[in-house]
Order: structure tokens, then sequence, then C-alpha cells
């Protein structure tokens, strides 16, 4: 039968399909637009703030931008600043992260808008920011409905991955699979262990966090996805490996690793992994052979040992043979663009 769209009444041909008598089958096909229609008009989402359905296996989640608001470090005594504004269907978190008074984190969260996201391997979020934006490790949070308790009291319970922003006008895209988001047990130790559960997400929020200056990023689309063949960040075909060496991307996802420890390990142990993780990327699409092919061998021997590629003692270990002064290895390895899209894509969680 006729896929329907938000409400079948809408269509009068779909109406008169409905309420017509017919055969068994189309007896069937009717029910499900009732179904359709009944689920339109009773579901907890509402109106406001419907549900599209894409042809490719996504279903988005924003916009509609359901009131995001702001909670900076400023509720622990810190000094960083943000806002969020949403013109023509985009939102624009910008901000600026300081040091002073222990602080070091800005984050927007918005209305709770249950989904039932167990059909979907991950969220797909598609963003612009500005040519002069500073490289950024943004955090996604997603949170269940399963409640925690936490500083205030019991709350939902949270868990994120992060995305790298770099300094472009070009619209970009970044996956973060489910199973790579990591939660916290609600104050200030990380949760190894939890991991987030798809069918009782009940909001999202941003967050960036220990990376010191200003960040400027505007989303254009987020969506859950699922069969996802390439995930591999546009940027790192374009500009994203000119703004910083992969030195550099390392010392970043060091220092928020080390600033966002308080005796346990990362609070937000993703961000930077996504740091590692482009500058793992950066080097297998280097010009420099020698550093391209040292990173494809890391990549492909991790694979091998089925390491896991979120895990940022792997990807430090990785990064460090490249940056090393001792012989690079000298095994045969096949670096055409398929292999290298291949390793990437694992890499990238695809």
């Amino acid at each position: 039968c006729s896929r329907a769209r938000r409400n079948p009444f809408h269509n009068p041909k779909l109406r008169n399909q409905i309420m017509a008598p017919s055969s068994s089958s189309s007896t069937r096909c009717r029910s499900l637009l009732l179904i359709t229609l009944l689920v339109s008009l009773f579901s907890p989402v509402g109106k406001d703030a419907p549900v599209v359905l894409a042809l490719d296996g996504s279903e988005v989640l924003a916009p509609p931008w359901r009131n995001w608001r702001v909670v900076n470090d400023n509720v622990m005594g810190g000094v960083s600043t943000s806002a969020v504004k949403i013109s023509n269907d985009q939102l624009n978190f910008k901000g600026n992260i300081s040091f002073d008074n222990n602080g070091g984190f800005a984050s927007a969260r918005m209305d709770d808008d249950a989904r039932d996201l167990s059909d979907y391997q991950g969220l797909l979020v598609h963003y612009t920011t500005t040519q002069a934006a500073d490289v950024k490790a943004i955090n996604m949070q997603v949170y269940e409905r399963f409640p925690q308790i936490g500083f205030g009291g019991f709350r939902p319970r949270s868990f994120s991955a992060a995305f790298v922003v770099v300094p472009t006008t070009e619209l970009q895209t970044f996956y973060m699979p489910f199973d790579r988001f990591r939660g916290t047990n609600g104050f200030t130790r990380p949760d190894a262990t939890s991991r987030f559960t798809p069918s009782q997400m009940l909001r999202m929020g941003l967050q960036v966090s220990f990376q010191l200056g200003e960040f400027d990023v505007t989303l254009q689309k987020i969506e859950a996805v699922s069969g996802i063949q390439d995930c591999i960040p546009p940027s790192i075909y374009a500009t994203g490996c000119d703004d910083m060496t992969i030195a550099e991307y390392t010392t970043l996802a060091k220092d928020v690793l080390k600033k966002s420890n308080y005796g346990a390990g990362s609070l937000y142990p993703n961000a930077g992994a996504a740091l590692m993780q482009y500058a793992l990327a950066c080097a297998v699409m280097s010009d420099d052979n020698n550093t391209s092919t040292q990173a494809l061998t890391q990549l492909e021997e991790a694979q091998r040992a089925n390491g896991d590629l979120n895990d940022n003692s792997v990807l430090e270990s990785m990064l460090n043979s490249l940056t090393s002064d001792s012989p690079k290895a000298t095994t045969e390895i096949d670096s055409s663009p398929a292999a290298k899209t291949k390793l990437l894509s694992k890499l990238f969680g695809c």
C-alpha cells in the first residue's frame, strides 16, 4: 500500500481508500494507515515535533530544535560562556571556554523528545562552521529515560560521543555509532561498562569540554541512521588535515583527556578519541609516503588483532609510533584508495 505521510486524512485519495470497502488485502493496508493516523495523533512527540522518516534508513531528530538551553560551568563557579541561536532551521552554538576558577565546559540541552532508536546504529551530524574557527571536539550527548543518582539528585543517565569541527565553510558530516557512546557514574567518574540503549533515548545535548578558547558550530541536521557505508568525515579529503599537524591533534587530545580526569579516568574519553582518530586519518591521507604507510600498517594490525579503535590507549600507542624516531616498518601494504577507504571506515565506526 502507499506510504502514508504524517496524517493520511490530509490526502483525499487516501481518505477515500481508508473509508471505502475493499478486499482483505486492502483491509490490511487500511489498517496500517489507520494505525499511522492514531500514532500521529496520540504519540507523545505530538504535532509540534513530527518524526520525519527518510527513505535511506534514517530518522531526522532535529530540526525542529525543541527549546535548547545553555548550561555552563558557572554552575560550579567557572566563567566559560556560550549561547544558542536558532535561525532558518539551523542551530548555532558558540562560546568561549575558560579554565579560570576551575571551570572548563559549556553545554546546551534540548527539551525531552523521547524516541525509540533501536532500528538505527548511530547519529549523523550535519554542520558548518567558519574559516576562523578553532579545531574542537564537540561532545554529542544523549540521555536515557532511565535515571541515575548524580549531582542535584536523580536525573536521566547521559552518554557522549564526539565529532571533530575543523575550520571550513563547507557543509560537513560526522558519524557517531551508538556502541561508541560512553557514560559516567553521575558524578566525576567514567563508567566504562555502561552502554547507551537506543530504544530509551530521551533527549540530546552538546558540550565543549576542557578545550581552551572560542568555538563556533552551526548544526544543520541531526539524524539517526542505519546501514551507513561511508562514514569518513568529508573534511579529511578537504582542508581538515591542513589546520593542525598530526602531533598537534594528538597533543590536543591528550590535554582534553588529562584535564577531564578527576582521578579515575577521563569523564569524556570520546573527545580525545575523536581527535586521535582524526589525526590517524590525516596520517593515512598524508602526502608523505612513509607516514601514510606506517599509519595504514598500524590500522591493519589493529584490525587483525580486533583492537578497539575507540580506545584512547590503543589510539595513543598507534600515534606514538608515527611520531617516534624508531625505524619504520617495511612491511608491504596495500595503499590503494580502496584500501585506505576500507581501513578509515573501520576507524570511524562503520
